[in-house]
């Protein structure tokens, strides 16, 4: 999905939103001050949509002015949605004075920090969580909204594949996980997913996710010995799922890719460029930082809480060799950046 506003002069704004499927007739849905909702088919052609084959009419383009919305300046909230995805394409500040920033969060965990994102994301002009969701074409966009320059974007992304950003303004900041909790946390949303009462795992992972919830579908996490024989019968697709996903997800280009050793530098290179780290349990270091970072109070902004049970399972994990093995790379990976950390940390 491509999407973008041209411009907003108050009484007339301008834009266009391109989608994913070549027939599809794409749709806005606008959010007034008020919270009404009002739903608007792209009607303006845009003839180079259909000369370059992106779509067959090249009807993507939206136009809002007086006509179609005659209180249109007196919105100084309005938003602007895809209407299938419900992905926000462009809204104007919700406060006076946004971030004048753009930032990525990278989400190290499978849990998702969405009230972190919610509570830092309303104080841009233009936020996304879990862009991941939305797949590359409609991320990249995000990241070209070159007329924006208050932007906030969260996801579990592969930094490879976005690094050019950071060349290019964005600053980064991300949470890294404990490598056992990170496990004991993946296990236990594979349980989930078995049952089908996860709601924040969009269909792209779903589908990469698909094996090990079926292979860890029956298997009981508080049975020690039970859950190890399940770990030694992995198969590959199974394994892919837990082997160090930090070292991964910050050198390799696609899921599949596996790690090895010689990839534990170029992830600490990576992470040292980062504006912002936070580390496990220590969630007041992070708050701190960010809010420093963003000029907002680091208390207030909430953060992830760590889980009796998941640190218990975490502790069972770190005491089973073929656990260790399967994070070796995240492990020496952690040792490094613990050590780093110390001094803001302990």
């Amino acid at each position: 999905m491509l999407f973008n506003v041209e411009y907003d002069h108050g009484d007339v704004l301008e834009g266009y939103l391109i989608p994913d499927g070549f027939s599809d007739e794409p749709k806005i849905i606008v959010a007034r001050d008020d919270g009404t909702l009002v739903s608007f088919s792209c009607d303006q052609p845009r003839p180079a949509v259909v000369q370059s084959g992106r779509h067959a009419t090249g009807m993507v383009g939206f136009r809002l002015d007086r006509k179609t919305m005659p209180d249109l300046v007196l919105q100084d909230h309005l938003a602007i949605h895809e209407a299938k995805s419900g992905l926000l394409i462009y809204r104007r500040p919700l406060i006076d004075s946004p971030v004048q920033m753009k930032l990525l969060r990278l989400e190290l965990s499978l849990l998702p920090m969405n009230k972190f994102d919610q509570y830092c994301g309303h104080h841009f002009q233009y936020a996304v969580s879990a862009v991941e969701r939305y797949g590359h074409e409609t991320t990249l966009q995000a990241f070209h909204l070159n007329g924006v320059p208050s932007i906030f974007i969260s996801g579990r992304l592969l930094l490879r594949n976005y690094e050019e950003f950071l060349d290019k303004g964005f600053r980064v900041i991300a949470d890294i996980p404990d490598p056992y909790y990170e496990m004991a946390s993946r296990l236990f949303i594979l349980k989930r997913l078995a049952k089908g009462s996860v709601t924040f795992i969009g269909d792209r992972d779903r589908l990469i996710l698909s094996a090990a919830v079926e292979h860890f579908a029956d298997v009981n996490l508080t049975d020690t010995a039970g859950l190890n024989r399940a770990l030694k019968r992995a198969p590959d697709k199974v394994r892919t799922v837990l082997l160090s996903p930090v070292t991964r997800q910050l050198v390799t280009s696609y899921p599949e890719q596996r790690v090895s050793r010689r990839d534990v530098a170029p992830a600490i290179d990576a992470l040292s460029r980062f504006t912002v780290v936070g580390y496990g349990d220590e969630n007041t270091h992070f708050q701190d930082a960010v809010g420093e970072l963003l000029g907002l109070e680091g208390p207030s902004i909430p953060v992830l809480p760590r889980h009796s049970i998941l640190k218990e399972l975490a502790r069972q994990l770190s005491e089973l060799p073929v656990v260790e093995l399967m994070l070796e790379e995240d492990l020496i990976f952690d040792h490094y950046v613990r050590h780093a950390l110390m001094p803001y940390i302990s």
